[in-house]
């Protein structure tokens, strides 16, 4: 009965841990097709999470997101050679460069999803 005890605590703890990773907010941009004209505030946050920063001006909010893309490359292995080793790195390097941060905005006004958009820079 002992182990079965033991048992059923570790799987109550691991379905807890899931459970809490699962409420992170970390924003998804492909979420945004899902917010449409005229939801509240709180329906976008529960769609996109908390923004990272929120503006007013001339009467209306500005929700504030951004999303950060990064490329983090195997570690090499020791039995390649020196030669592709160099060409791994350089082939990082220009992923590297078509990744970067995109920020994106949601315009409240009276409360109310007006619009959302991309902001370029």
């Amino acid at each position: 009965m002992l182990p079965s005890m033991k048992l059923m605590k570790s799987t109550v703890l691991v379905v807890a841990l899931i459970l809490l990773a699962g409420c992170a907010t970390t924003f998804r941009p492909w979420k945004l097709s899902e917010v449409e004209e005229g939801m509240t505030r709180t329906q976008v946050v529960q769609i996109l999470g908390e923004p990272d920063s929120v503006e007013t001006k001339d009467g209306s909010e500005f929700l504030h997101y951004s999303y950060r893309e990064d490329y983090n490359p195997p570690p090499p292995d020791d039995t390649l050679q020196a030669r592709d080793a160099t060409n791994r790195r350089l082939q990082g390097q220009r992923i590297k460069q078509g990744l970067g941060e995109s920020s994106y905005a949601v315009k409240m006004v009276d409360g109310k999803v007006q619009s959302y958009k991309e902001l370029m820079d």
